[in-house]
């Protein structure tokens, strides 16, 4: 299969002022890399197969996050249609998502859903795409930071935060990627539907793109939920943060809320979205991968440090929460010079 069987597909990337530039400049870089590359493989043609675009809500001098401004991009009222949509990563400010910020951006993504074109996410991107309502009912994954903003803004939206890729729809026209560099496997994805997998295997090569194959959870980072008007809750939680390896902890937490059991737990959850045993899980696991990343403690030493006595149901808990042993999350993530 190569790329002169296939009609040349129009490609937009969507530029904001919270646009990150190394999610759009090489999601450019990407799409635009056939025509010089057929010398490196020959699926790889000189013809190419898509026609990629900046586009904006106007045309302006726009200033992104980082501080650089681009010119080059065309307004969406002069784009009448477009195969492929692709939102890339944003920086958003404080981590919290405002609506309402990009009216044009959002109608004129309706009306191109409404002509069958492809509406693809990445990582943070995920929060723009939400916002034309699109997405309601339906499954979606993004950047674990901006979970919280995220279910705020949209209820109705299920996120499956561990997913690398999730695609939706009748004809799997929503396709999102989870957190930051996993538009490599959005943009492999993507090519390997319209031109082969072949193709995709090059563009790989290539790039020396690695895919997420350990999913999401490996790079997440538990961020507690705080901004939820429950002082009592909060008060318990930064205990807890502090105490996390006590024995009994759920226990604990009750005693230090003075709160009747029941009530604890319903107000906990309600003011969290997590149970509370999970809520202490989640926060020892985190402890447990900054200490694999950044220190050379055994994995035993590890294990008691966080509060767990029986190394075996460590070792299991986290495999299930964080998709690879303790070992293995090691060796990914530890630095070379702190080893």
């Amino acid at each position: 299969m190569n790329a002169e069987s296939h009609p040349r597909k129009h490609v937009s990337l969507v530029v904001t002022p919270e646009v990150m530039l190394g999610t759009l400049a090489g999601l450019y870089d990407v799409f635009n890399c056939f025509g010089a590359l057929d010398w490196f493989d020959p699926s790889l043609s000189r013809h190419p197969p898509f026609c990629v675009e900046l586009v904006s809500a106007r045309a302006a001098q726009l200033p992104i996050a980082g501080g650089l401004a681009l010119s080059s991009t065309r307004p969406v009222d002069e784009v009448p249609k477009t195969d492929m949509i692709i939102i890339p990563s944003f920086m958003v400010p404080g981590g919290e998502w405002q609506t309402g910020r990009h009216p044009e951006l959002v109608n004129w993504l309706e009306r191109m859903h409404d002509q069958g074109a492809e509406m693809c996410s990445a990582c943070s991107g995920t929060l723009l795409l939400a916002e034309t309502g699109l997405l309601d009912g339906r499954t979606a994954t993004m950047h674990w930071a901006y979970a919280e903003t995220f279910r705020r803004n949209f209820p109705a939206v299920a996120l499956k935060l561990d997913k690398v890729l999730v695609t939706e729809g009748e004809r799997d026209q929503f396709v999102m990627s989870g957190a930051a560099s996993s538009w490599h496997d959005l943009s492999l994805y993507l090519i390997s539907r319209h031109l082969g997998s072949s193709v995709a295997q090059a563009v790989a090569k290539f790039f020396a793109f690695d895919c997420h194959t350990d999913g999401m959870a490996p790079y997440s980072v538990f961020v507690p939920p705080l901004n939820h008007g429950d002082a009592e809750i909060r008060q318990v939680q930064a205990w807890i943060a502090e105490y996390m390896a006590c024995q009994h902890p759920v226990e604990e937490m009750i005693r230090q809320s003075r709160l009747p059991e029941r009530s604890f737990k319903r107000r906990f959850r309600n003011a969290t979205g997590y149970a509370p045993i999970r809520y202490v899980q989640e926060l020892r696991i985190n402890e447990a991968k900054r200490l694999l990343e950044q220190s050379h403690r055994g994995i035993d030493d590890i294990a008691h440090a966080v509060g767990y006595e029986d190394s075996a149901f460590f070792w299991r808990l986290f495999k299930r929460q964080v998709g690879v042993t303790p070992a293995t999350h090691r060796r990914k993530f530890q630095l070379p010079h702190s080893r």
